[in-house]
């Protein structure tokens, strides 16, 4: 368990559809609990499917974060936070003196493509003009979404190479 005086750690992952948001959240949150942290790793992919759907889910979605840093877990927390009002779903319930610390993954649209057709458990994702759509509407968001601390481009760097930089800053003592 975490250190009840730590302030828990909110590491928000952003990118398109298959830039590497789940491989790099789930890995990340391996390796701090490995670590000893206590973390919580939160898809809002996850959330969609519990409800069937997207309305009203990013609030909820926010609200599920910010109940896990209460309990003094850090989260790691990855899905489409893009715009403003998404981005204010997501923080919205969390406290007072957790600051996000925001990873921003990069692929192409041709990466994503070849990494969507290949996975199996895709579903809507594998529609070549449902990916256009979210690379041309990520790519015309990108000046406008809140900064991030780190970004990665999945196309060469690999997952592990990502955890390892940010293991290094959230595991200080074991790097």
């Amino acid at each position: 368990m975490n250190n009840t005086a730590q302030v828990p750690e909110l590491i928000v992952i952003v990118g398109p559809i298959a830039s590497g948001k789940s491989t790099i959240a789930y890995e990340l949150g391996s390796r701090l609990r490995a670590a000893g942290r206590a973390v919580a790793v939160l898809d809002l992919d996850d959330v969609v499917d519990t409800i069937g759907g997207f309305a009203g889910l990013q609030l909820v979605y926010g609200d599920l974060v910010g109940a896990w840093l209460r309990q003094r877990l850090d989260v790691v927390a990855h899905g489409p936070f893009f715009e403003p009002e998404e981005d204010e779903a997501l923080l919205h319930a969390v406290p007072a003196g957790v600051t996000p610390r925001r990873v921003q993954l990069l692929a192409t649209y041709e990466v994503a493509l070849e990494r969507t057709t290949l996975d199996s458990d895709r579903g809507l994702s594998k529609d070549p003009k449902l990916l256009r759509f979210a690379y041309d509407r990520v790519a015309s968001l990108l000046s406008t979404m809140p900064p991030s601390e780190w970004t990665f481009d999945t196309t060469t760097r690999s997952s592990r190479e990502i955890v390892d930089t940010l293991a290094a800053v959230f595991l200080p003592e074991r790097a």
